[in-house]
């Protein structure tokens, strides 16, 4: 079965892999990468990637801190809102898939313009179409173990944006963050990496029943903001930068069946950490 690297060295021998980070919040996640990636060049005089630019689809600086991301770490950054961007065009829902292709062009456009080699997806909140993903190797972090199957459906079992949430209420001891390759399929493309487990743990008074109970949802959504907190930290602040170490060193292929190898192995479940 031939391999592909989602980077090859030899096509770029003069440079370092060059990544883009797409968000809409915070940027966590972004700064985390660019942490690392500083920290590298400190520690060993270089990085094996260079976060080169930021791109955001919301507008509003109360909402997307990518201005101030931007200005401290020096590099460039474009901003197109998603919402403007489809009321442009008579919508006024963003969930047509066909305009997000024609707003992805866009987007792609300016990934080429930079020289991009891939795409990370930092807390990014538009689903991003094969426009992109197809081009450009795109990957995501997601704060669930991905590799858990769901045994009655037999599709993964922590998707989506609750996937914290829907881990507890299922009564799972740990939970753990992934980064995968971006599909069509939300959070369904193929695995990468799965980080350390952070241990759920619940007040000694309450079960889970007792957060299923509508009168103890503020309890639960306060619970769920712990846990998830204590998962960047361990999770997704770790594995993200790692990821695109080793993608950056060539060390991560993919083959015609969406098997993934890290460091010649195959890695169908993902590789934990």
């Amino acid at each position: 079965m031939t391999q592909k690297l989602l980077y090859d060295l030899k096509t770029h021998p003069d440079r370092t892999m060059r990544v883009a980070g797409l968000m809409s919040g915070s940027g966590t996640n972004i700064i985390k990468i660019l942490e690392k990636q500083r920290e590298l060049k400190e520690q060993e005089g270089e990085s094996p990637y260079q976060l080169s630019c930021l791109f955001s689809d919301v507008a509003d600086p109360n909402r997307c801190k990518i201005r101030e991301i931007a200005r401290q770490f020096n590099i460039e950054y474009k901003v197109k809102d998603i919402k403007n961007f489809y009321e442009s065009h008579g919508h006024n829902s963003i969930r047509d898939m066909n305009l997000r292709q024609e707003y992805d062009k866009n987007t792609l456009g300016y990934l080429r313009e930079t020289r991009i080699d891939c795409v990370a997806l930092g807390g990014y909140m538009s689903i991003v179409t094969d426009v992109i993903f197809n081009v450009i190797p795109t990957i995501n972090v997601h704060p669930a173990d991905l590799s858990i199957i769901d045994k009655e459906t037999g599709r993964r079992k922590f998707t989506g944006d609750h996937a914290v949430r829907d881990a507890i209420l299922a009564g799972e001891p740990e939970i753990r963050s992934s980064t995968h390759i971006a599909t069509a399929e939300v959070d369904g493309g193929p695995l990468l990496i799965i980080s350390n487990p952070v241990n759920i743990e619940l007040p000694d008074s309450i079960s889970i029943e007792d957060l299923k109970k509508e009168e103890n949802k503020q309890l639960l959504e306060e619970i769920v903001a712990s846990h998830q907190n204590r998962l960047k930290e361990i999770g997704d602040w770790v594995i993200f930068p790692l990821t695109f170490i080793k993608i950056a060193r060539g060390l991560v292929a993919i083959d015609e069946k969406g098997l993934v190898y890290i460091e010649d192995q195959a890695c169908p479940n993902g590789l934990k950490v």
